[in-house]
């Protein structure tokens, strides 16, 4: 099987599946005032043939009002509930809502899919607990005509923790598309998304053939992360 990755923004991102057809995730276009976070617009053509959507939770990052838009009606639609609210007008579309370690089984121009949820989890500062059960991660199986199988785990927003290695170590990764952020406040609570410790131990425990990094901040913390990693440029297509 051929792959072509294109980063669109945010969290948003599209992988071809042999010139037949796209899965892609997380569709979301609205940014706070002053902001300096690029976007691939949604009139893009980057947006036609998504057959299959991913949606790792129901934030501003992940989808909003303007990302259904972007959304073909015949797509499939894997998600959280907490989502429904903007998927009310999608009528003809398949939406499932899906929560940890549930399977669920699509055929796509005649290729197998099955999509696994996995668990993600937030964890804060000293005081804080991980949120468990907020938003979703994807081990994504796709099995061509032929039975060849390739299989792509996309991280969502997550921290490293070994429920998650226990879920995925037997698989083989081909791909694996990991969330990197930062620390978002105080040593005594919030939140905390994968740092670059964390995705070199994903990587470790989990050898996956290929890794695409997203970053999903505005410009100017791009630019400081690109001091100690290789990250994908909106817009940037990448053949795998």
């Amino acid at each position: 099987m051929e792959f072509k990755f294109k980063f669109l923004g945010k969290t948003c991102w599209f992988l071809e599946v042999d010139k037949k057809f796209k899965i892609g995730c997380n569709p979301s276009f609205i940014l706070k005032k002053n902001s300096d976070i690029k976007l691939v617009s949604p009139t893009d053509d980057s947006f036609k043939n998504i057959k299959l959507w991913l949606i790792t939770e129901c934030n501003p990052d992940s989808f909003d009002e303007e990302g259904v838009k972007v959304i073909e009606d015949e797509a499939k639609i894997i998600s959280r509930k907490e989502c429904g609210k903007y998927l009310r007008d999608k009528k003809n579309a398949n939406i499932y809502f899906v929560d940890w370690f549930k399977k669920i089984d699509l055929e796509i121009k005649g290729y197998k899919i099955v999509v696994e949820v996995i668990p993600t989890y937030k964890g804060g500062g000293f005081l804080s607990n991980p949120i468990l059960g907020k938003a979703n991660g994807y081990l994504v199986t796709i099995i061509d005509k032929l039975g060849k199988v390739k299989r792509i785990y996309v991280t969502g927003e997550t921290i490293y923790q070994e429920n998650i290695i226990k879920t995925l170590i037997y698989y083989p990764i081909d791909i694996m598309i990991a969330n990197i952020g930062h620390i978002k406040n105080s040593y005594f609570g919030g939140e905390k998304s994968m740092d670059l410790v964390m995705l070199n131990s994903f990587i470790r425990t989990l050898n996956p053939t290929e890794v695409i990094t997203i970053f999903s901040k505005g410009e100017s913390s791009r630019k400081e992360m690109k001091k100690y990693i290789d990250l994908i440029e909106v817009g940037e297509e990448k053949d795998i």
